[in-house]
């Protein structure tokens, strides 16, 4: 729903907000129904061996069969599987998956996938005793309060563009940084703020001369990453280590990129100034952060509160654990980015609106 088509529905009721809220409690029982059948391999099971009675699902996860009758009714009711014969007795009714849902469950490089989203939620929902607290104090909510599945599916979250189309589409349709990447002497790329490593692994991946070095300060995270450039086979020219990028070698990087991270930052001008020390003369700061409204709009559209909602329950806690701090939130506005880029000494800070990403905007910055 666009902005202007939110702002023509303005009749506020009663019946209006309470069927909104209802709804919207019945997509929070879904996501919650997808969060157990994801973690606990139902759909998996129900993917791989085909279509099962409750009892022989339950025997495929090494669940409860009680628990599986009544979790595949729901689904089934809530409409994520179809039931060969309704009528059947409940022990002998069958269930299957949809096909055209195997890949937003189950496959996490579709660009169709969503199962790491209700894991996020999730993660949020389990932090609230901890969120009432700090609005109250003013503190805030340290990143092990989510727990991991926060941490994974903030990287499976950007997976499927990133392993998709960052190193074969987004980046040649940079002119500027494409060349350099292809040309010699190979160039060296910092991923950071690396998270669980897509995007570097998608640079080696699409630019087979390149180096690529990984910053996170979250060693669980570097962990995974290390794992995925083993199994994609690049490990031997991407490293990842856990690290403050103000503590990396200076003039040493053609690119640095950063994903979905800057609003995240605590001292975001002081990390830009940093990637600034890190590039070589000529080298290029490639920068992605939320595509927030260019103001603020009320009532606004999707996004726009996709974005407030991660703000109010993940981001701007998280950045609010450490002071001072400049506990910008997920809203990143273009003109926030490009304050940020200016004091941190850029003297080029370029909004790219060209190539497009759906939820994201590109920053082209240079020293």
């Amino acid at each position: 729903m666009t902005t202007e088509e939110v702002a023509a529905d303005t009749e506020k009721t009663a019946d209006e907000l309470v069927g909104r809220l209802f709804e919207a409690t019945l997509g929070m029982f879904d996501v919650m129904s997808v969060y157990l059948g994801d973690r606990l391999g139902l759909y998996r099971a129900l993917h791989d061996g085909g279509p099962s009675t409750a009892r022989e699902l339950a025997a495929r996860a090494r669940i409860d069969p009680r628990y599986s009758l009544e979790w595949l009714e729901q689904q089934a009711v809530t409409g994520f599987l179809e039931v060969d014969d309704v009528a059947a007795p409940a022990e002998e009714r069958r269930y299957r998956l949809p096909d055209a849902y195997a890949d937003p469950l189950l496959n996490l490089d579709s660009p169709y996938s969503i199962a790491p989203l209700p894991r996020s939620a999730v993660a949020n929902a389990q932090a609230l005793p901890q969120l009432l607290e700090a609005y109250r104090s003013g503190g805030g909510v340290a990143w092990s309060d989510y727990g991991a599945d926060m941490i994974e599916s903030q990287g499976d979250f950007n997976r499927p563009w990133l392993v998709g189309s960052f190193g074969t589409e987004i980046l040649p349709a940079i002119p500027s940084i494409h060349e350099r990447l292809v040309a010699d002497p190979p160039a060296r790329v910092a991923d950071v703020a690396c998270g669980v490593g897509w995007a570097a692994i998608a640079i080696a991946r699409a630019y087979p001369t390149v180096r690529v070095d990984g910053y996170d300060l979250d060693g669980s995270s570097i962990e995974l990453a290390r794992q995925h450039a083993r199994d994609a086979g690049v490990s031997d020219r991407v490293t990842f280590q856990v690290g403050d990028v103000a503590e990396a070698e200076a003039g040493a990087y053609d690119l640095a990129v950063v994903i979905e991270a800057i609003h995240d930052m605590t001292q975001p001008v002081s990390v830009l100034a940093s990637v600034r020390r890190m590039l070589r003369p000529g080298g290029v700061a490639l920068i992605a952060d939320e595509k927030s409204e260019d103001t603020f709009t009320a009532p606004a559209g999707q996004a726009e509160r996709f974005f407030y909602g991660f703000s109010i329950l993940t981001c701007l806690p998280a950045v609010m654990t450490e002071q001072p701090t400049a506990a910008i939130g997920t809203v990143m506005r273009a003109d926030t980015m490009r304050r940020l880029g200016t004091e941190a000494g850029y003297r080029s800070i370029e909004r790219l609106d060209e190539p497009t990403l759906d939820t994201l905007r590109l920053y082209r910055m240079m020293p």
